[in-house]
């Protein structure tokens, strides 16, 4: 069944239908300061200014019909029977959603649920998101939530902010003057991001979709009606940065999410600061796409650390995370049913390390763990579907998928760590610190412990089990942590 209108379902066939691979190839729980480890939490509160972290916002809100979570839209797309039927044989749109909220009494219930992203973003050192614009007329679902954001954001804390983004996949064939039109009204929000200068900064995701000259319209009727522009677009091809130098004044990539694209983003961020732009290098979690068919190895959680450290080491003016809420493409870092809080706590960390330029000291043990539910060769997974998911549309290009589970430990002293599965325990010595401990994956339930000498400091029991058959495959990895119970 469907919740939208026509026009709402017809954006969403555009959305499912946009593979951005293809291209290059050929309500929520708000974490309060007490849930999040104390290291974390000290670490976010520094006020660090200078650097700033985005995170990509992308058509998924904390619910899109104030329904219950056993009948609303989410339930549908991750249902195999859910949009009308279409993605049967892929066992659905998505495979997990926003945590769920029973149904809010309030008439502006969309603008709360955006409040409540809001808080819990900045409450992570998130100065703003940056907001994909794949509509721009008023009714359009893009639109609809830009302006509950924008609403939210009057209401919300201090110093958040909005960059606008223009998909230049969807608005391809959309005239210029209407999509000037659209900025410059949306300018006048004092929420929308720009430069200390003044300047309006404008995002655009793959903007070589686009021919110079279209650009060029564009920059030149805002400046015409008065809008000083700072553009700052994503490039899916990087190749064509080149073509676009006197262009922009900054500039960020997509992709990179597999561990072996670090090497082409820490080039192209080099390349981009050498010609004097400001660089904001990208940060993935994961990407799984039931949808499209395929998934990217991220080996756990290493993907995610080793983007940034690339930052960091390159001297990135700024940081784009991929994503806040992409559920089509699994990149989520927004507390979730699957990736549970683990992947927003480590952004905390990293945000602060990031800002501050120092690693944040570590005050607490904490336990984090990342892995699948089931095996990417486990033949019993996926009897339902007619194709095993792969790794990208051209397997040449994929990195090799990994069946670990990761204990990742944030220690303050010296500890053993340990994994308990139903082919007994491993142990590592680990020092004080972050270590990362990894072991085959294996079917059945895990466990994950912290001791010193005799005495147990943690015992961590994953929140899912390892399954060897299931009638659609999901690849997702999950998490959890020991600093927050399961949701």
């Amino acid at each position: 069944m469907s919740f939208f209108p026509a026009r709402i379902n017809d954006d969403l066939k555009l959305h499912a239908r946009m593979d951005r691979r293809r291209l290059l190839s050929a309500g929520i729980l708000l974490a309060g300061a007490s849930s999040m480890p104390a290291s974390v939490a000290a670490a976010t509160s520094s006020g660090a200014k200078a650097k700033k972290v985005y995170a990509h916002w992308h058509w998924f809100p904390t619910s899109f019909d104030n329904w219950p979570a056993d009948k609303d839209q989410y339930a549908d797309y991750m249902s195999p029977d859910g949009t009308q039927g279409k993605l049967r044989a892929e066992g659905g749109f998505v495979r997990e959603r926003p945590l769920p909220r029973p149904p809010r009494p309030e008439a502006n219930w969309a603008v709360l649920d955006m409040l409540d992203e809001i808080k819990a973003a900045r409450h992570i050192g998130l100065d703003g998101f940056l907001f994909n614009m794949g509509g721009i007329d008023d009714g359009s679902p893009y639109m609809i939530h830009l302006r509950n954001m924008l609403e939210a954001a009057k209401q919300g804390p201090p110093g958040f902010e909005v960059i606008l983004s223009i998909d230049t996949v969807i608005l391809v064939k959309t005239p210029v003057d209407a999509i000037a039109d659209a900025i410059l009204k949306l300018a006048r929000n004092s929420h929308v991001a720009r430069q200390s200068d003044g300047r309006l900064i404008l995002g655009a995701f793959s903007p070589e979709q686009w021919d110079v000259g279209r650009w060029k319209e564009l920059l030149q009727r805002l400046t015409a009606s008065g809008e000083k522009v700072f553009f700052y677009p994503t490039f899916l091809d990087v190749r064509r940065t080149i073509d676009f130098m006197d262009l922009i004044d900054g500039a960020s990539m997509w992709g990179v999410d597999k561990l072996s694209d670090i090497p082409l983003l820490k080039k192209v961020g080099k390349l981009a600061k050498q010609a004097g732009k400001v660089w904001a290098s990208v940060v993935w979690p994961q990407d799984f796409r039931p949808h499209n068919r395929w998934f990217s190895e991220c080996h756990n959680s290493e993907l995610f650390r080793a983007s940034w450290a690339a930052a960091m080491e390159i001297g990135s003016d700024a940081v784009n995370i991929a994503t806040w809420n992409d559920y089509s493409e699994g990149s989520e870092i927004r507390p979730s049913t699957s990736i549970q809080y683990a992947f927003y706590d480590l952004a905390a960390f990293y945000i602060a390390w990031f800002k501050n330029g120092t690693m944040p000291p570590i005050t607490e043990d904490v336990l984090y763990y990342f892995h699948r539910i089931e095996s990417t060769e486990a033949a019993g997974t996926g009897s339902a579907q007619p194709f095993r998911f792969a790794t990208n549309l051209v397997s040449r290009f994929a990195d090799p998928p990994q069946n670990d589970i990761e204990l990742l430990a944030f220690l303050k002293e010296p500890g053993e760590l340990t994994i308990v599965t139903a082919k007994g325990a491993k142990s590592l010595k680990a020092k004080a610190g972050i270590t990362s401990f990894r072991i085959p994956l294996v079917p059945g339930k895990v466990s994950f412990r912290l001791s010193r000498g005799d005495a147990s400091v943690i015992d961590l029991p994953s929140a899912f089990e390892i399954r060897e058959t299931s009638a659609y495959q999901d690849l997702l990895y999950h998490g959890g942590s020991s600093s927050r119970p399961p949701v």
